[in-house]
This record gives C-alpha cells, structure tokens and sequence, in this order.
C-alpha cells in the first residue's frame, strides 16, 4: 500500500466524497449524476474527493466490455476524465487505478489514472493500488491544540459476489489488512455504510478502549440495462456516500 498525507486547513468538519465506477465512454454511464457530484463537492470549501478507481470504461478488446458500444474511444474517454476532474484537482485526496484502467495495463504496460494524475498536477495523490490516507486538520481541545488525524485505508477492490450480504462481507475483510478509523471499497455498485465497533486493548494505561470503524462501499454512476441486466444483476442507488470527519472531537459519520 501507499502512505499519503495530507495537511488541511482548521476546518471544524471535514466531508470526504469517494468517487468511482464513473465508468465514462459506456452508453449508459449517467453524466447528469457525474456533474452533480463535481457541484455539490464545490458547493463547500471543506469537501474532498477521493478518486477510488473505474472512472473510464475502457472497453478493449480483450475486456469482456462491448467495444463496440462505446460512447467515446478510450483516448477520449481519458480527455473526458481530466475535464471532468480539472475543476476538483485541488480537492483530490487520492487517485487510483480500478480494474477498467487496469486492463490497458496488464495488455501494454501503461497506467491510465497515473497519466491523468500526472495532467492535472496531481501525482503525489496517486497510488497505483491500495493507500492509506492520513488526513489531519481542524483543532483539537488538548493543551497542544493540534490539529485531528484520522486513517483512510481503501482500495478499488474486486469480487463480492452477487448478493448484497457477499459484498458486505468483502468490505469488512479490509479491516483483516490493517487498523484504520474508515475503509473504503468499490467495484461492486452498491452504496453502502456499515458501523463496527470493538475494544482495542491499551497496555500502556491497563484498560480497554472502545473503537468505532466506519466502512464504505461506493455507488456507480451507470443506469440500469447492459452488462449489469445481461447477466442478472439488480438495479443498484447512484446515491454516493458521503464522509463526515470532525476537526475537534474526534468523531466520523457517513451518510448517503
């Protein structure tokens, strides 16, 4: 995994937006839907993005995507991406690759999200696969008044099987890999926030802490039909998952 940091200004919350499984060039991807995250996300100085992969279909011929059907080439579809993410650049926290860029990679060797970090200026956000993410910022109450660190691990992920409780269960497996406060999963299109709490042990002062983690999985922004209906699948919320971090005491939420 790669370590990324950021140093934010004191903002008393923080809202962190995942955004992935864009999936721009397929026919049915919903740009209507993509527009109105990039607004909303510019609506408030203290909410960030974090690009979690899937952001173009890329349809190759060695993908199980129709190629044919492609709204956009893929060269277009990567000029779509840096248009799309150009007005939130500086509101990235972290870029990576999902299994759609992958495909160009593993077929000929080039990294797709790597090269739109790269033009937008971006590339100490990028991480080729999994990260953790700290972000500090806002101000804490202790004497020191240092600003509130929190832990992101996430990844674009894969699999999950077909039912809802499959992929609910991939998603807690991320906390097997690493402690963090929020773990965020995408590839399956589901949005979904799920609470677990436990007592970590602090042998330092003889007590047990009670811990709460938060787990999201993202939404795609594609309508219903293709692929997804061909092979069975159901209907899934474009509604995307939102991360609320507070500056002061240390609290996380996340709403969709």
């Amino acid at each position: 995994m790669k370590i990324i940091k950021h140093d934010l200004p004191q903002f008393d919350t923080l809202e962190i937006y995942p955004l992935a499984d864009v999936h721009i060039g397929d026919p049915l991807h919903d740009k209507k839907r993509a527009k109105q995250f990039i607004n909303e996300v510019l609506e408030k100085e203290n909410r960030y993005v974090i690009v979690n992969g899937d952001i173009i279909n890329n349809a190759v011929k060695h993908g199980v995507s129709d190629v044919y059907a492609e709204e956009l080439t893929p060269n277009q579809q990567i000029e779509e991406t840096v248009n799309l993410l150009n007005p939130i650049k500086d509101r990235i926290l972290v870029i990576t690759e999902g299994n759609h860029e992958n495909r160009t990679y593993k077929q000929d060797g080039i990294l797709i999200m790597y090269q739109v970090a790269q033009r937008l200026g971006i590339f100490d956000c990028y991480s080729e696969g999994a990260y953790l993410l700290f972000v500090k910022f806002g101000k804490s109450q202790g004497r020191d008044c240092r600003k509130m660190p929190y832990a992101i691990y996430g990844k674009h992920g894969s699999g999950g099987g077909r039912k809802v409780g499959a992929k609910a269960i991939r998603l807690f497996e991320m906390a097997e890999v690493i402690d963090a406060d929020i773990f965020i999963h995408s590839h399956t299109h589901v949005p979904m926030v799920l609470r677990k709490t436990f007592f970590r042990v602090d042998y330092r002062n003889e007590k047990a802490t009670q811990i709460e983690q938060i787990f999201i999985n993202t939404n795609g922004f594609l309508n219903f039909g293709g692929y997804g209906e061909e092979k069975g699948f159901a209907p899934t919320s474009t509604k995307y998952p939102k991360i609320i971090l507070n500056g002061i005491e240390r609290e996380v939420k996340a709403l969709i």
